[in-house]
C-alpha cells in the first residue's frame, strides 16, 4: 500500500471516530433533555393537582352557604342545630330528625345525589369564555375632590384632612395627595363586560364554552364522608379518630346531642384528561363514553398520565376575625363592635373555614 492511501485510511477512521463520538454525545444531550422534560411534566402535572385542592376547598366553602340556586343554606352541619345540612336559611331546621332533616338540599333517597352523605361529585376544571355577571378590569379610579365630595382641613383635630361623604370612610389623612392614593372610593361600580341593561341573561349567565387550551388539564371530584366513615373504628384505614359526638345547645337553647359530623369530605385532585372519572364503569354509568372515543383503553391511557391526590378536609362553620391575626391587635375580643375601617382587606369568610388538611398515603376505597 502507497503511503497516501495509507494517510486517506487513517484520516478515514478518525473522522469515524469524530463522528461517533459526536453521536453519542448528542444521544446523551438528548437523553437528558428528555429526563429534565419528563421531570419538568412530573412537577407541573403535580402543582396543578395541588391547585385543585384549593378549588375544591373553595367549592365546600361556598357552597356550605351559597351555591344552591336562591338558596342561601347554613352550613354543612346546620349552625342553628347541628342537624346535617344544606338547609336553607328560609326552612325550620328542627324538622325531620337531625340526622335526616325534611328541609335539607339532599335526599336520603336511593340512588343516592350530590350533596347527601355518602355521594360524589366531579368537577372538570377549565376557563369559561365569560364568567357570570363578568365586570373589567382596570386600574382604580382616582378620587375626584370637587363639588359633592370636599376635602375638610380640621385645625387641631387628630385626624387631619378630612373627606366628606365618601361612603362612610371617615378618613385619618394629612394631605391631598394621600387621599388621591387612597384608590377609587368615588366610582366603586365596576364596568360590565356585557351591558345588562340590553342582555340581562348573557350578563347573568356568562359563556360556559371553554377558553382554547383550558380543558382536559385538571380535576376535583370530593366524596362525602358518611358517619361510619370517621367514627374511629379503622375502617376505612384512615379512619383512626371518631370525629362524631359531642352536646351543644339547638337554636332554642336546650342542651342536646349533636347530630352526626357530616363535615368531613374525601378530596381527589387530579391533573389529566379523564375528566375526574373514577373508572371506565364510571365513565359509562354517566353516559360519557364518547369523550373517550367509546374506548376503555383511551381512557386507561390517560389514567395512566395522570397526577392524583387525596386528601381529606373537614369544614368548620368558624368564619374568622376581621383581621388578619385573628383577633385585631387593638381589641380585647374577636368581635368588639367598633369601626373596622383598617381592616377591610381582612373580612373573614362568609363560607366558613377548613378545620384541618390530612393527606392521604395510598388511594382510598371510596373517592
Amino acid at each position: 500500500m502507497r503511503a497516501g492511501h495509507a494517510r486517506r485510511g487513517a484520516l478515514l477512521i478518525i473522522v469515524t471516530g469524530l463522528a461517533a463520538l459526536m453521536l453519542s454525545l448528542a444521544l446523551v444531550f438528548l437523553s437528558t433533555m428528555r429526563s429534565d422534560g419528563e421531570h419538568t411534566r412530573s412537577i407541573v402535572r403535580d402543582t396543578q393537582a395541588r391547585m385543585m385542592l384549593n378549588a375544591a376547598i373553595s367549592y365546600v366553602l361556598e357552597t356550605s352557604r351559597l351555591g344552591w340556586g336562591s338558596q342561601e343554606t347554613q352550613g354543612w352541619n346546620d349552625i342553628r342545630n347541628h342537624a346535617i345540612g344544606p338547609i336553607p336559611i328560609d326552612r325550620d331546621p328542627e324538622a325531620g330528625s337531625v340526622n335526616q332533616p325534611t328541609n335539607a338540599v339532599w335526599s336520603p333517597a336511593l340512588p343516592l345525589r350530590w350533596p347527601a352523605p355518602g355521594s360524589k361529585m366531579r368537577a372538570p376544571m377549565y376557563v369559561w369564555q365569560r364568567a357570570p355577571s363578568a365586570v373589567r378590569a382596570g386600574q382604580p379610579n382616582p378620587i375626584r375632590v370637587g363639588p359633592g365630595l370636599s376635602v375638610q382641613d380640621i385645625p387641631g383635630n387628630d385626624q387631619g384632612i378630612r373627606v366628606a361623604g365618601l361612603h362612610g370612610y371617615n378618613g385619618d389623612h394629612t394631605s391631598v395627595l394621600d387621599i388621591w392614593r387612597a384608590a377609587s372610593l368615588d366610582a366603586p361600580d365596576p364596568a360590565p363586560v356585557i351591558d345588562p341593561s340590553t342582555s340581562l341573561a348573557a350578563f347573568r349567565d356568562g359563556d360556559a364554552k371553554p377558553r382554547d387550551n383550558t380543558s382536559n388539564r385538571a380535576w376535583f371530584r370530593i366524596y362525602r364522608e358518611t358517619w361510619e366513615d370517621h367514627d374511629g373504628s379503622g375502617d376505612p384505614y384512615y379512619d383512626v379518630v371518631n370525629l362524631n359526638g359531642g352536646r351543644g345547645r339547638d337554636w332554642n337553647g336546650n342542651d342536646v346531642a349533636y347530630a352526626h359530623n357530616a363535615s368531613v369530605f374525601l378530596v381527589t385532585c387530579g391533573s389529566g384528561a379523564t375528566l375526574g372519572f373514577r373508572d371506565w364503569p364510571d365513565v359509562l354509568a354517566s353516559g360519557a363514553a364518547s369523550s373517550f372515543l367509546s374506548d376503555p383503553s383511551v381512557f386507561a391511557q390517560l389514567r395512566s398520565e395522570e397526577h392524583i391526590l387525596w386528601f381529606r378536609i373537614e369544614w368548620s362553620p368558624n368564619t374568622g376575625d376581621f383581621g388578619p391575626k385573628g383577633s385585631r391587635m387593638n381589641e380585647t375580643a374577636p368581635y368588639e363592635g367598633q369601626a373596622i375601617w383598617n381592616t377591610v382587606t381582612a373580612m373573614p369568610s362568609q363560607g366558613g373555614s377548613i378545620r384541618w388538611v390530612q393527606r392521604l398515603d395510598r388511594k382510598p376505597p371510596e373517592w
